[in-house]
């Protein structure tokens, strides 16, 4: 028989726990993994199979950008296109640095447009800016490299298998689930809230039996409960659980206005516990929401269901909706006033409140609903016009609509293009100052310079002071490490 100590477990227990909280829903962990994986194979094929330096260098940052650096969202055909795109854009701005290298003005100016174009391109869509950092690292590392022509194969060579572990990685290396992390979530208090909204509305206008008060009390626990767990997920970790496409987007708002769905429903009269007498038709509202809210439930299961029952659902409500607010106020005793006794005066109040209600609870699940239907639209997208940020039902074009939203942000009063103009310019400095200077391994210097720029994008949840002292406690910890390793190959490669 052997007995468990507990204080064995507790480490592991606590870096579980640790994990769970900076870490969600493993995307850092996976990307780690992957890249743990396929860089050192590849390193280790080039340098020791086919013996070509140039090629190792290449293979291993490609690998390094195309798993570690992006993360795409979506199906998985999608997600293999991005990658795909990736690979594409990788092979021309190899080409362009390579090509502009060996003269130093040149390198420089390229640089400086390279950069802006790369970082405002993100203005675009979400694809493109979480790649940012990704298409950057394809043009600096040549730019700060030059090496003769002849050497532009072994360089495409590198990075084409590169792009090819990548894709097999993606669909083969615990591959990135398909569902949002706030979707389920999400579900289960439209689920709730549905059922709370029916068990409410029983009784409602003097039709069928009325449910006690322990079974609404339960039904508004429930909702409750369902609402706090979205709140845990959205609010228990400094980053957010999602990324940056209008998808999750939307989802994101969905969490302040399931709360204000849940507030609203947790909000009861103190005066009854009975439904008082009232116009048959804030019953009809009632149900009709909660008919809209399972349909929301079923799209956030799976967001590529048709939208289109959920759509009849919300047309339905509207049309109830305004049925109501006549109804309403043909029921006001505007010839028959109320008598001054408390009984009369709340049992009044409380005929209006339930309409008034109904017509609250309406409004948020209509915007509910309209965030649910933005969402799977939004996921459903054909490839192009996520990769060009158009939005669902847009009118005009996917290259037209990307040209609006960038010709948006071309005054000076906008954040992004100053990030831009900010980034493009370190990078260029970058550039001058390695070619000045002839340090060795000059690409370390725009690496070191790209880390702190990253620090800017909306999905790092980092500001520039941690990234600066990261990466300075990062080279340090590099150069220790090699300097106590020494030329022990073994050692370094599974170091590496």
């Amino acid at each position: 028989m052997s007995v468990q100590v507990p204080g064995r477990m507790r480490p592991v227990t606590r870096w579980a726990a640790w994990l769970r909280d900076h870490d969600p829903d493993l995307a850092a962990t996976r990307r780690a993994g992957r890249t743990a994986l396929v860089m050192p194979a590849l390193f280790a094929l080039c340098t020791q199979v086919l013996h070509s330096s140039t090629m190792a260098s290449f293979a291993a940052f490609g690998s390094f950008s195309m798993l570690l650096l992006v993360d795409f969202s979506g199906p998985m055909v999608q997600r293999l296109r991005a990658q795909a795109g990736l690979a594409v854009a990788w092979a021309v701005l190899i080409c362009l640095g390579t090509l502009v290298a060996p003269v130093t003005w040149l390198a420089v100016v390229s640089t400086l447009l390279v950069g802006f174009t790369v970082l405002f391109a993100g203005v675009v869509s979400s694809v493109l800016a979480g790649s940012a950092t990704a298409l950057l690292l394809a043009f600096v590392l040549p730019v700060t490299a030059p090496v003769p022509l002849a050497q532009l194969p072994g360089r495409l060579a590198g990075a084409g298998l590169a792009a090819g572990a990548a894709l097999a990685a993606v669909c083969l290396l615990w591959p990135r689930p398909v569902d949002d992390a706030l979707s389920e979530p999400a579900a289960r208090v439209c689920r709730a809230a549905a059922a709370h909204l029916r068990t409410d509305a029983s009784g409602l206008g003097g039709q069928g039996p009325a449910a006690d008060l322990a079974q609404r009390r339960a039904a508004a626990d429930r909702t409750a409960d369902a609402t706090a767990d979205l709140r845990q997920a959205f609010d228990t970790t400094p980053y957010r659980p999602t990324g940056l496409s209008m998808t999750s987007r939307a989802l994101v708002r969905l969490v302040d206005e399931l709360t204000w769905l849940s507030t609203i429903l947790a909000d009861r009269p103190a005066y009854t516990d009975e439904p008082p007498a009232c116009d048959p038709a804030a019953r009809t509202v009632r149900l009709a929401a909660a008919d809209v809210l399972d349909h929301a439930a079923e799209l956030l299961t799976d967001l590529r269901r048709d939208v289109g029952p959920m759509g009849a659902a919300m047309t339905g409500l509207r049309a109830t909706m305004n049925g109501m607010e006549k109804s309403s106020t043909v029921r006001l005793p505007a010839y028959h006033p109320v008598g001054d006794s408390a009984t009369e005066i709340y049992g009044f109040i409380a005929t209006l409140d339930l309409s008034f209600r109904a017509q609250e609870l309406g409004f948020a699940v209509l915007q509910i609903a309209g965030n649910v239907e933005l969402a799977a639209t939004a996921w459903q997208r054909h490839w192009r016009d996520r990769l060009l940020g158009r939005e669902p039902g847009a009118l005009t074009e996917p290259l037209a609509s990307a040209r609006e939203r960038a010709a948006a942000h071309l005054g000076l009063h906008s954040v992004w293009l100053r990030n831009s103009l900010r980034g493009a310019a370190g990078l260029g400095i970058a550039v001058l100052l390695a070619y000045l200077t002839g340090v060795q391994h000059s690409f370390w210097v725009l690496l070191g310079t790209l880390s702190v720029l990253r620090s800017n994008a909306l999905s790092t949840g980092q500001n520039a002071l941690r990234a600066v002292l990261g990466t300075v406690v990062g080279s340090f910890v590099g150069a220790g490490l090699l300097y106590l390793v020494g030329h022990h190959g073994t050692v370094l490669w599974f170091v590496l």
